[in-house]
């Protein structure tokens, strides 16, 4: 059976990204993005969204980004489960697989003043991001 799991989302940052690694090496990142909408009496809803970066795409995000920055990420749907106290609790989370620079928020020290990411911190991070791309897809080959 195929089917296509494909989350796309653009929002802020609730939180400055948190970067661990697993006992094996593997580096993880995880994210709180807020998006909003405006329902028809004009009120605006926010919703977190749980985001987790793996591999040097996480690294690339903990070193790039911080509380307060916009954020466009393209993902996939990851639903888990655990049981604590007897009790099933379910989450749901995206994977990041792509990421960009967007529109950023308040207090970032890493923008060039008009609310964009310098050009030199937005040109490394996305070089980087590409080579490896380019090296996971040499190893698989």
């Amino acid at each position: 059976m195929a089917g296509i799991n494909k989350v796309i989302i653009m929002g802020y940052l609730g939180r400055s990204p948190e970067l661990a690694y697993t006992q094996g090496g593997t580096a993880k990142t995880s994210l709180a993005v807020a998006t909003s909408r405006k329902k028809q009496d004009g009120e605006e809803i926010t919703a977190w969204h749980r985001c987790t970066a793996w591999g040097r795409t996480a690294e690339i995000i903990a070193q790039y980004f911080e509380k307060g920055q916009m954020i466009y990420i393209e993902g996939e749907l990851v639903y888990g489960q655990y049981e604590k106290d007897g009790q099933k609790h379910y989450t749901t989370e995206i994977y990041v697989k792509e990421f960009a620079f967007c529109g950023a928020g308040a207090g970032s020290a890493r923008n060039d003043g008009h609310g964009q990411p310098s050009q030199n911190y937005q040109q490394q991070a996305q070089y980087q991001y590409q080579n490896q791309n380019k090296n996971q897809s040499n190893r698989l080959s």
